[in-house]
């Protein structure tokens, strides 16, 4: 069949894998743009829910609600929605088929943009993580005096990885001011007894016709909101919904929450349909595997499954009256099918609950608040601001202290998004003071977090880790496993901006376990490939490429394109690393021709940048310089700092190589320029580090020597050890060929930690032993520089014996 096809507005191409609407390309799952596809393509027929099921999962063991979220994702990319259904249309009992009129599209040649150019605006993040999405999303840009051209950590910013970049994340370091060191609360005990007693609850098993399918995830969210109101410790159903993802067969979902969770006991609803009315049943499994059930029986579910809920809660010793108003009402049934629906992404059957209920609910502040939620959920930032400021005189502090948190909260998080970091300090500010005296550990930890961010983006990086440690605190009372992860996701962020590599990596390292626990795929990538980022900064290579192969189970899991090239951007950084040439070429070449350079900018940057790395090493800096500099000319976004100094190193190297020293010379004053502007100490060091080189081969030894020193005092000050790597490399090199031994030694003693693990190091090493005349040290230095060589050019003249010489200078 035609492989480029229109729909409507919509223009999708199955041999690029590419859907776009009005020419703007849409970023979707590789399931999701499958799913289209598949429907396409049988458009003649029918689709049965088993033969699409094994299209897209290849077996036909899935849970419906991931199928329903594909198709409801497909629609809403397809410009549709369940209630339209013009593109997607539902048939009752059997499965989906395609209705919108569909044509063949003549082959057009793509639209070619320059490097740097307006990207697209991201997919908003799935429903599921509304409440979190706000600490790892990409935040609108603050205004300039906020945040300096500097590098980005994926996490703060961004992260992740819920729209990844993570991207989320294509970030490095930002510097920050060193101040005294923060030291986090450590975990109590009450939060540990707390979160001992936590008591997670299953989506329900509903034995009912299909109108009633949506009680699965409703009547979850009704018992958990009961028994949380009741005072007991309940787990965040966006935990449980994670997990749920990550699990094929429902039968195996205790087991998996058991493993991923450890909540001391487990709630499994039924709801059950009979002649007279409901049945709700809840069984109550503990640790040890004993279990009780607990029934209630009514004319109507919620009320049955209030019933049931009191009962088990008499188990705790708590009576019906801790719940408050014994009746359930229509807006407590009305707010649990709503937050249900956006549990899995629902957002169109929310506003279709929303929009069939009376005016006189849809005035109450709790379904504003819904319907603001909404439009934070889709991105509409604008709109939820302003619903939830003039929600606010509604719901003074004094009447309802809880609900006024919510929503100050709430606000907090969408002028995060808008870029608004001081108003958003403040109003998560007011909902911490609101919560100081109510029992809301969840609401707390979310608050806490928040305000991280935004302090954060203030540049308040200190004040930002002790609100992240409060949130941990928090999450951990409320059994929040989820949002423990994101808060090691964004500390270990602005750890790395505050150039601390060795915390930033433990922060990922944890988080990682988290979310692999959790199945939580994305921000599984974005934790992961920060760690290889980190063991980059950190000279530990082998570990960099052991993370870059765990990231690799990722690919074809992930939510976007750009999530998938970050994945291949650090595996081909960490193959670079060790020396694994061929494999790294092969990756970048594939990415090279892959990135949209105008929506995945950075990436094209990266990419070009560690090819340019690479020639450079092989000794063709023609090569190099013609890699290097179209990233220094175009990647101008303050966000993209980090790469193009990257960029800025090699492009200077490669023409001294050339001999271009006036050349050099003007790119070494304009890169200096640009790195003192900047305000980032790791930038000025290696803006030294090109003068001083510059200086070395224009032979002004005494402007060298003291450039090479300014480097390398400010590389050790900022303890971050490919920096000092680097320098006291160049200025070892430097020193040698002078021939002032006795001076090298302390430089190239810097390194000694290192030359075990990084073949540039242990070269240096080999090379100074040999000019010493230290044979013994000389051959083992030499044997550590073949082992990690790789593909590396070796030396010839570093294999050469060397003479044996009296310095007075000691071999190590």
């Amino acid at each position: 069949m035609a492989r480029r096809l229109r729909f409507g507005s919509h223009l999708i191409d199955l041999a690029t894998r590419e859907l776009s609407d009005d020419g703007r390309l849409l970023q979707l799952s590789p399931r999701v743009f499958d799913c289209i596809a598949y429907l396409i393509e049988h458009r003649d027929r029918a689709v049965g829910r088993d033969e699409l099921m094994a299209a897209l999962w290849g077996k036909t063991d899935v849970a419906d609600t991931q199928l329903a979220q594909i198709i409801l994702r497909a629609r809403r990319a397809a410009g549709d929605s369940g209630e339209a259904q013009q593109a997607i249309r539902t048939v009752a009992g059997f499965g989906y088929r395609w209705v919108a009129e569909t044509g063949e599209e003549e082959e057009a040649p793509a639209p070619t943009d320059p490097p740097g150019a307006p990207a697209a605006a991201p997919s908003p993040a799935p429903a599921s993580d509304r409440e979190y999405e706000d600490a790892v999303r990409p935040a609108a840009a603050p205004p300039a005096a906020a945040i300096r051209p500097s590098p980005r950590w994926p996490a703060i910013l961004a992260i992740a990885l819920l729209a990844l970049v993570a991207a989320a994340g294509l970030a490095w370091f930002r510097f920050a001011d060193e101040k005294k060191p923060i030291a986090a609360p450590a975990p109590t005990a009450a939060a540990a007894k707390e979160a001992d007693r936590a008591i997670a609850v299953l989506p329900a098993t509903v034995d009912a016709a299909d109108e009633w399918d949506w009680l699965r995830l409703g009547a979850m969210e009704f018992v958990a909101g009961r028994l949380r109101k009741a005072g007991q410790t309940v787990t965040p159903s966006e935990n449980v919904i994670s997990v749920m993802r990550s699990v094929a067969d429902a039968k195996a979902m205790p087991a998996a929450l058991k493993a991923a969770l450890d909540p001391r006991w487990i709630v499994v609803p039924t709801m059950r349909k009979s002649d007279s009315g409901w049945i709700a049943r809840l069984e109550l499994g503990e640790r040890s595997g004993k279990t009780r059930e607990f029934q209630g029986d009514a004319a109507d579910p919620m009320v049955a499954a209030r019933i049931a809920a009191e009962r088990l809660l008499g188990t705790f010793g708590q009576a019906a009256e801790a719940l408050g108003e014994t009746p359930a009402g229509p807006a407590e049934a009305l707010l649990s099918r709503v937050d249900a629906a956006l549990l899995v992404d629902d957002v169109d059957g929310a506003r279709r609950l929303l929009a069939g209920t009376s005016d006189a609910m849809r005035a109450t502040p709790e379904v504003r608040l819904r319907q603001a939620s909404i439009d934070f959920t889709v991105g509409r930032n604008d709109a939820a601001a302003q619903a939830l400021e003039a929600l606010l005189p509604d719901v003074p502090a004094e009447t309802d202290p809880l609900l006024r948190a919510r929503i100050v909260s709430q606000l907090g998080a969408a002028h995060i998004r808008m870029g608004r970091a001081a108003e958003a300090e403040e109003e998560t500010g007011a909902a911490l003071a609101l919560l100081k005296n109510l029992d809301a550990p969840a609401l707390l930890g979310k608050a806490y977090m928040r305000r991280g961010v935004a302090r954060s983006l203030l540049g308040r990086n200190d004040d930002a880790l002790a609100d992240f440690a409060q949130a941990r605190i928090a999450m951990q009372l409320a059994g929040d496993t989820l949002g423990i992860a994101l808060v090691e996701l964004n500390e270990g962020a602005l750890n790395g901006l505050r150039s601390h590599p060795a915390d930033a990596l433990a922060s990922f390292v944890l988080a990682e376990k988290h979310f692999e626990r959790l199945g939580v795929q994305g921000e599984l990538a974005n934790a992961v490939t920060n760690q290889v980022l980190a063991h980059r900064l950190l000279l530990e290579p082998d570990e960099g490429l052991a993370a870059s192969e765990r990231s690799l189970s990722l690919l074809g899991h992930l939510a976007s394109i750009e999530a998938t090239h970050l994945v291949q951007i650090r595996r081909a950084q960490a193959l670079v690393d060790v020396g694994r040439w061929s494999e790294a070429g092969t990756q970048l070449d594939e990415l090279s021709r892959a990135v949209d350079r105008t929506r995945e900018a950075e990436i094209w940057a990266m990419s070009d940048t560690e090819r340019a790395r690479i020639e450079l090493e092989r000794g063709r800096p023609q090569a190099a310089l013609d890699l290097a500099e179209p990233v220094v000319e175009t990647l101008l976004a303050p966000d993209f700092a980090a790469t193009r100094q990257e960029a800025w190193s090699i492009a200077i190297r490669a023409l001294l190589l050339l001999d271009r020293e006036r050349d050099a010379a003007e790119a070494v004053a304009t890169f200096a320029a640009w790195a003192d502007d900047s305000g980032n100490p790791r930038f000025v060091v290696h803006a030294r580090l090109a003068q001083a080189e510059l200086a070395q081969s224009a032979h002004r030894v005494e402007d060298a020597e003291k450039l090479y020193a300014d480097a390398l005092a400010l590389a050790n000050r900022n303890n971050v050890p490919v920096d000092t790597a680097d320098v006291a490399i160049a200025y070892g090199e430097a020193l040698i060929a002078r021939g002032e031994l006795e001076r090298a030694v302390p430089v190239v003693g810097l390194l000694d930690r290192y030359a075990t693990r990084s073949y540039p190091a242990a070269v240096l090493q080999a090379r100074l032993y040999r000019a010493l005349g230290h044979t013994e040290a000389w051959r083992s230095a030499l044997a550590h520089a073949r082992a990690l060589a790789g593909e590396r050019p070796f030396p010839a003249e570093l294999s050469r014996e060397p003479i044996a010489i009296k310095t007075g200078v000691p071999a190590g």
